[in-house]
């Protein structure tokens, strides 16, 4: 015999599962999202071209566009990449920096 806790537990998880049925994830990265990509007068001039499973998607810089979620996402993403690639890239140059004073300076004491 069930406890009523027992019952409720299965009520929230039929609901739960019945709201993952109808959440539609194509239909989620479908909707058309607004993206604003920076433009200036020296690195960031030219549209930024996505390409996802073979069909191009053109951005406008410099002014709010539509897009589809999906593009939204990639656009985010290789913001992120860049980010870390960038914070990467000042670690190993200060690291050498480091290394080569360390260097240096065992070079006058000697």
């Amino acid at each position: 015999m069930e406890t009523n806790e027992t019952a409720k537990t299965k009520t929230q998880k039929t609901k739960a599962a019945k709201q993952a049925e109808a959440f539609d994830v194509n239909a989620y990265l479908q909707e058309p999202v607004s993206v604003f990509l920076m433009k200036d007068d020296l690195r960031y001039t030219d549209d930024v071209t996505v390409t996802y499973n073979g069909v191009n998607y053109q951005v406008k810089r410099g002014v709010p566009v539509e897009v589809p979620r999906f593009i939204k996402l990639i656009l985010d993403d290789s913001f992120r990449q860049k980010t870390a690639a960038a914070e990467f890239s000042k670690q190993l140059e200060d690291s050498f920096y480091f290394k080569t004073e360390r260097v240096q300076r065992g070079q006058k004491a000697g």
